[in-house]
């Protein structure tokens, strides 16, 4: 008779449940650490975008002045957690005359149809775009000049009424926007650390 060969039983694949019970303490420990990172991220990535679009409001609103030769006004509403900023350009002169001031618009009202800039385009930055950001802001009018672009508004040579202070929502990072004579925008560092900003 002949031999028979003993072949040992393969071991079936797959996770023993101590092994799952490990790699969900692992996951579990990973996450934890995580989310204060995140959180911050998420609060400096807010306040970052309300500060870049206030930025690029202010720059379409001064190209559109000089593109149409039209005085442009610009004004904040609200301060705190609820606030705006918004954009309007004169009216059209009449043939051979310069463009006159132009009127404010409310861009807390619902619909802003005040705040138009380039014919039909609505200008305006809300604070429900980023939840959290606060605004404090000494600049409540500013106006630009429809032929030179720069500003034409009373506050022209005061500092301290020439800046937007944007807060994130722990109050930790402060990014402060200003406005010179010339119409150009900048964005500084006032407090916290937050890459791509000087120190103010």
């Amino acid at each position: 008779m002949p031999a028979r060969s003993y072949k040992p039983a393969k071991a079936s694949s797959g996770f023993t449940l101590l092994e799952l019970m490990v790699t969900i303490v692992v996951f579990v420990i990973l996450a934890a650490l995580a989310v204060p990172g995140l959180s911050t991220y998420m609060e400096k990535s807010r306040l970052r975008g309300a500060a870049d679009d206030v930025i690029n409001q202010l720059a379409q609103a001064r190209q559109v002045a000089v593109k149409y030769d039209r005085n442009v006004s610009l004004k904040t509403t609200g301060s705190g957690a609820t606030w705006c900023l918004g954009a309007r350009e004169a009216d059209a002169p009449a043939a051979g005359f310069q463009s006159g001031a132009a009127s404010t618009c409310d861009c807390s009202a619902t619909p802003t149809t005040t705040c138009i800039v380039d014919k039909d385009r609505q200008l305006v930055v809300k604070s429900a775009d980023y939840q959290g950001v606060t605004l404090s802001s000494p600049a409540g009018d500013l106006a630009f000049d429809g032929r030179l672009g720069i500003r034409s508004d009373a506050n022209v040579g005061n500092a301290n009424a020439s800046s937007f202070d944007l807060t994130s929502r722990s109050g930790a990072y402060v990014l402060t926007v200003n406005i010179s004579p010339l119409g150009q925008a900048t964005v500084c560092n006032k407090s916290g650390n937050i890459l791509g900003y000087p120190q103010c």
